[in-house]
């Protein structure tokens, strides 16, 4: 089958270039005919517009104007009528005459109010829009060194909220919470792209249009039990009739490693390591002799983190779209090349993209879109580091009197420590490639019954398909003599992944209508769809809806959204198989009352609106067969069934108001939610263990939680002179409780794969659970006068608050210490433009956020559970231990083998609120570029290079570890242009 795919997609690819080359050599023939006409265009203030679209009317033959406003168009007979278009302003059309010359007038649409809103099934105009959506800029994100679409999401639009911890090739940078998590399950928001469910991470931001986020139940309820998290509708770019244009896209970056530890040398590290030994009263590894040869450099000081970044990563992205349209309808190819190096000449990653868009005017009032879609994505790994972070792991591990090689003439004479030598890995460790392929088709019949008036049909399918392979030459290491000491041996593997299929089909009726002379409009949308989703592996997954949406504006002042659909899913319980997710949503558009007359003519308030809304969603996310009963091969129940199993359910409602003062100058837009979320599903519920059974759980419906928060954002935009500039800001955040942890409110839930988190009436749902403290132990004879103690606890270890004051340390002391996740979220955004200069950034900051300093990054030593050795310290930690010169110190003693100082405890938190500039971006725009180039823009981008911070460990957008890919800061030049 997919042999006989990619054969379709060979032949359709040949038919289209076929067709394009057609069209162009058309189009130049007919335009090296007749006269030029030449002209200016500019708004109603005698701003000149650039990129404005000049087309022949009834033909595919067109222009743009430069930066000036500037066009000229040739006609091939004697008169021609042209439509002149740009976005933001009405398009106007203009009978040519037997003049030469036009000055042309766009009166601009009222931007912010009368444009289109793509909510699910269907788009409403946004004036018309009762619930909680918000866009997303993609002219600014598609002049970003942007990798990955989740990367766009850092500060870019309010509620969302977007942590990235590293920048690993090839690899997801991090995961979008909207509105804050409120389940134990996968939190991700639904991503739809052109009508088809698919992974955001594998959009190239080159092809989107438009990108909405549907926050509120009113807006997300049309997706029903998939919409608790969010959803995020893309629509990607389309071909537009009577235009042929190439436009093109590239930009080269050098990505410079942020945030790196800073290590011990070796003669700190031997004190170190003594002190350590001293105080737990062991033999000291090292003499005065061998401190004095470090601290002289005779014995090398390693920093292995150094000697694994052997160069610095770079990264590269070229897009083309290629499009167009005529009588018979449109189309855009769009190609795309994406490539990551790492920070050796193995890691990277490399993805090509090509989607084709195609509207087919099959007949009057029957159009087709028919879109292709595939991608391939090859990520290069270490076969020592096939998860991408193991290889700095490991050269965190090492500490710095450990040397690279022997000082012998042998090459690559390579010393293994535990059979450890990253190095080594790099070189002759092997290498481990993955390969993921996707390709979807979508197709999407279009019949209008009238001009109000249509049916729509969608029938998509998608497939995803894996593998991966790993080879390793034999490598034999030598002692110190040169003798045989170990062998890496030959391997070659090679695996296929799980192969995932989807397959999608949807049923619509949509009626628009303007009602009592356009004082009145009514968007109705109906319909019904069934999703199949089939696994290599054998699991399958089944999902059955029905679904209705009615939008209504009465005079232009009330709105309401009423939204019902009803879902089955073959992941649940016979008999909870199916739920109904119902919600409605009101406004009121105030400054259309004629009370709000005068106001709206001054210009001092020109929107107003107040929306309210409620609604009940749900989410599914979570595996398949979950209910069912598991038993081993000697015939254990090892889950038992929940024939009560069914899907997670919230409430939600909303208040916001949208606000335009000054002309539109300013807008702002406040909004207020509450989510509360009920019947959680926890997959791994242990329960009373059966005869012969060692381990037993149930999936259930377990806990409620809350997610309230606030959302405030506001931008000013003007001119003054020359200069035109907007300037915007927003600020939010979320509170998160559990209300009810078990049964009843009572109950408290303790997780057996964690204990650090706990549940219970009132705490955080990704809670810290840990002890507070009171200082270090001074000494041995505080020790002894102090009942309430861990076990063999030494001078500079942690001292524990006995919360219940019965004289033992215990689980019974420990007490929720706060949450990881970011709250006081704000971004501050500054554009300006002079003549064709423009310049932006993009600030972003989380005002308050705890973190953990966990792992090697807070500890001195790796907990491995077995050696506990002392690694490679952080001189943060170094400076800041616990002596008996300095008792009062930021971090415990220095130790290694087992501690009660590595338990959960405030000691490890640390603030990790921070303000980042995610961008610094100066462009300057060619009008022309030869005879061919149009609208020319170059620039230069800094992204990630300045972040304020107090945050004792590496990276404030995550927490501590044992060493992960660095993050980084990216320095890139860009150009953009079209051709004509």
């Amino acid at each position: 089958m997919f042999s006989i795919n990619q054969l379709i997609i060979n032949i359709t690819m040949k038919r289209l270039l076929f067709l394009v080359v057609v069209i162009f050599c058309v189009s130049t023939v007919i335009a090296q005919q007749g006269r030029t006409i030449v002209g200016t265009i500019k708004d109603n203030l005698n701003r000149p517009i650039s990129n404005a679209s000049i087309l022949i009317k009834g033909s595919n033959i067109g222009s743009v104007s430069d930066g000036g406003g500037n066009f000229e168009i040739r006609i091939s007979g004697p008169t021609a009528t042209l439509i002149f278009s740009a976005v933001g302003y009405e398009d106007q059309e203009v009978t040519v005459g037997d003049r030469n010359q036009l000055n042309i007038i766009l009166e601009e649409k009222n931007v912010g109010i009368d444009e289109v809103v793509v909510m699910g099934y269907s788009s409403v105009d946004r004036k018309h829009v009762a619930s909680s959506v918000a866009q997303m800029d993609m002219n600014a994100v598609k002049t970003r060194p942007i990798m990955k679409m989740e990367q766009a999401f850092s500060g870019t639009i309010p509620g969302v909220t977007m942590l990235q911890g590293n920048s690993l090739p090839g690899s997801v940078p991090g995961s979008i919470a909207i509105r804050g998590v409120s389940t134990l399950q996968n939190a991700a928001p639904l991503v739809i792209v052109d009508g088809m469910e698919q992974s955001l991470t594998d959009i190239d931001p080159n092809q989107i249009k438009s990108l909405t986020v549907l926050k509120d139940a009113a807006s997300t309820s049309m997706y029903g039990s998939r919409g608790a998290n969010g959803v995020i509708i893309i629509e990607t770019e389309r071909g537009s009739t009577g235009q042929f244009k190439v436009d093109l896209n590239a930009w080269g970056a050098i990505d410079q490693a942020i945030d790196l530890p800073d290590f011990v040398d070796a003669g700190t590290y031997m004190k170190l390591n003594n002190e350590a030994r001293g105080m737990q009263g062991q033999n000291l590894l090292f003499t005065p002799e061998d401190i004095s040869k470090a601290e002289s450099g005779e014995t090398r000081s390693v920093n292995w983190l150094s000697e694994v970044m052997q160069k610095k990563s770079w990264s590269q992205n070229q897009s083309a779209s290629i499009s167009g349209g005529g009588g018979v309808g449109t189309f855009n190819l769009m190609l795309g090349h994406i490539n990551e190096s790492g920070l050796n000449d193995i890691e990277g990653s490399r993805k090509f993209s090509a989607r084709f868009n195609t509207n087919v005017n099959i007949a009057d009032k029957f159009v087709l879109l028919a879109d292709f879609y595939a991608h391939r994505l090859q990520v290069n790994r270490l076969l020592a580091n096939d998860d991408g972070h193991g290889l700095y792991q490991i050269a965190w591990r090492m500490n710095p009197t450990q040397q690279i090689y022997f000082e012998s003439e042998y090459p690559d004479h390579y010393i293994l420590h535990n059979n450890l030598n990253p190095l080594a890995s790099i070189n002759h460790g092997g290498t481990k490639n993955y390969l993921h392929d996707r390709s979807t088709i979508n197709l999407r019949p279009k019949y209008f019954l009238n001009k109000n008036l249509n049916i729509e049909g969608n029938v998509s399918y998608m497939i995803n398909k894996s593998a991966n392979k790993s080879v390793r030459s034999t490598f034999k290491f030598l002692d110190q003599n040169g003798k045989p000491a170990t062998i890496w041996a030959n391997s070659v593997e090679a695996s296929q992944g799980v192969s995932e299929s989807q397959i999608t089909a949807r049923a619509l009726v949509n009626y628009t209508k303007d009602l009592r002379q356009d004082r009145d409009k009514i968007y109705l949308t109906a319909g019904a769809e069934m999703m199949s989703y089939n696994y290599t592996d054998y699991r399958e997954v089944n999902k059955a809806s029905f679904f209705g949406k009615l939008n209504y504006s009465f005079d232009n002042r009330y709105l309401l959204e009423l939204t019902a659909r009803s879902d089955g899913s073959s992941k649940f319980a016979p008999g909870q198989k199916w739920g109904f997710f119902p919600s409605a949503a009101i406004a009121w558009n105030l400054h259309n009352e004629s009370f709000m007359q005068s106001v709206r003519s001054s210009g001092a308030i020109t929107n107003f609106k107040i929306r309210g809304s409620y609604g009940l969603i749900g989410n599914e996310n979570v595996l398949p067969y979950l209910w069912q009963e598991v038993v081993n091969t000697w015939g254990w129940t090892m889950r038992v069934p929940n024939y009560n199993f069914s899907w997670e359910k919230q409430k939600q409602w909303n208040v916001g108001v949208d606000l335009g003062l000054l002309n539109n100058k300013l807008s702002v837009t406040a909004e207020v939610y509450d989510k509360f979320s009920y019947d959680l599903i926890y997959s791994d519920f242990p329960v009373p263990p059966l005869t012969g059974s060692y381990y037993l759980t149930s999936a259930v419906n377990i806990g409620e939680v809350r997610n309230k928060g606030y959302e405030i954002s506001a931008t000013w935009s003007d001119k003054v002179g020359q200069v035109e500039y907007s300037i915007g800001g927003m600020l939010f955040d979320n509170e998160n409780r559990v209300l009810k942890a078990g049964y009843s409110s009572a109950d408290t839930l303790i997780f057996k794969d964690t204990n650090d988190k706990i549940w219970y009436n009132g705490i955080a749902i990704d809670n810290y659970y840990g002890y507070q403290t009171a200082g270090y132990f001074r000494d041995q004879t505080e020790i002894e006068n102090t009942t309430a103690k861990m076990p063999n606890t030494l001078a500079g270890d942690i001292k524990y608050v006995d919360q219940n004051g019965d004289g033992i340390i215990n689980d019974d002391d420990r007490v929720n210490l706060g949450d990881p996740f970011p709250h006081l979220n704000y971004s501050l955004n500054l554009s300006l433009k002079y003549k064709r200069w423009d310049f932006a950034t993009l600030g972003q900051g989380v005002g308050r956020r705890t973190a953990r300093l966990n792992g090697q990054e807070g500890y001195p030593i790796l907990v491995d559970g077995s050696s506990n050795a002392l690694g490679a310290p952080r001189q943060e930690y170094a400076d800041n231990r616990w002596t008996p010169e300095n008792p009062n110190s930021r971090f415990p003693r220095v130790w290694t083998g087992s501690s009660t100082n590595t338990f959960l405890s405030d000691v490890w938190l640390s603030d990790a609120s921070f303000f980042r500039i995610k961008m610094l971006q100066l462009g300057y725009t060619f009008p022309k570029w030869g005879n061919t180039f149009r609208n020319v823009r170059v620039y230069v981008n800094a992204q990630d290079a300045i972040t304020f911070t107090k945050f004792e460990g590496l990276e404030p957008e995550r927490n501590g570890g044992n060493g992960n890919y660095p993050r980084m800061a990216t320095y890139s030049f860009g150009i953009r242009a079209t051709i004509f």
